[in-house]
């Protein structure tokens, strides 16, 4: 009995420090418990602050980028707008040259018409009655100063086959047949070599010159004009064209002069005004 007795005892130990050993455990476990717990709160809490940030960051980011396509907007609308300013530039040459051509093709057209006009006035005018013989004991009277050979035989009256001639060769120059055009222009300057059209013919000869790029041939025939028509309405349109094709071969010196002296001589025509532009860009080169 004794001895079942120890054995029960001994059994009822072994029990209690098992039923110890896993209360200890239960708190043990317990606290880890509590412990993940909080952990897992701090991060929920660290999450949650993450996210707002992450949130503003999108944000801005966004804002970023909109104010990035604005500012490419801007860009692209600047260059778009250099580029149309380039190209409008660019134009201006262009435009300029046209209006240029176009000018001139007025002012050719108005020199042929005011041709034709001074012809029909020719045509139209009466001849001076002859002067009366003085009488006896009267003194006569002064005698006209005597013209230029070439200026008086210019004086000579244009005639229809004269004029219609003289048309045909410029209709020639204004289509651009600047060959067939010099040829009629010599071939009328051979039949009526001192008409009111004589030094109109030669200036045109040098006009269809320049527009060929031949500028010798161009300043021989406008020194020609110069030479056999001093007085002649196209003088001033000679030098200036003559200017300009020295110009056209680099001689700026000669073109310099040449512009000076049409100034200096004819300072109320046109072609003074174009050719003080002349002075002034080859000055200011």
């Amino acid at each position: 009995m004794l001895r079942g007795q120890k054995v029960f005892f001994s059994l009822f130990f072994l029990l209690l420090l098992c039923l110890m050993f896993l209360s200890a455990d239960t708190d043990q476990s317990k606290k880890a418990y509590e412990l993940m717990y909080d952990d897992i709160q701090a991060l929920k809490v660290q999450v949650q602050e993450l996210s707002a940030l992450l949130k503003k960051n999108s944000s801005d980011l966004q804002e970023l980028r909109e104010q990035v396509k604005v500012l490419g907007d801007l860009i692209r609308r600047n260059q778009a707008e250099q580029n149309s300013l380039k190209d409008e530039l660019k134009n201006i040459p262009v435009q300029f040259q046209m209006f240029s051509s176009k000018l001139e093709e007025i002012q050719f057209e108005i020199s042929a018409w005011q041709d034709i006009l001074d012809t029909l006035k020719n045509l139209t005018a009466q001849p001076k009655p002859e002067e009366k013989t003085p009488a006896k004991g009267a003194k006569p009277a002064a005698t006209k100063k005597e013209q230029p050979l070439a200026e008086t035989q210019k004086q000579a009256m244009v005639t229809i086959p004269a004029q219609e001639m003289y048309n045909n060769a410029y209709g020639d120059y204004l289509k651009g047949n600047y060959e067939l055009a010099i040829d009629s222009f010599r071939l009328f300057l051979q039949r009526y070599p001192n008409t009111l059209l004589s030094d109109n013919a030669l200036y045109w000869i040098g006009e269809c010159y320049y527009s060929q790029g031949k500028y010798d041939e161009a300043i021989e025939s406008f020194n020609d004009l110069l030479l056999s028509y001093p007085s002649g309405d196209k003088i001033p349109a000679a030098y200036l064209k003559k200017g300009m094709s020295l110009m056209q071969q680099g001689k700026k010196e000669e073109a310099l002069a040449t512009f000076k002296l049409l100034v200096s001589k004819y300072p109320l025509q046109e072609e003074a005004k174009l050719a003080q532009q002349k002075i002034n860009e080859l000055v200011g080169k």
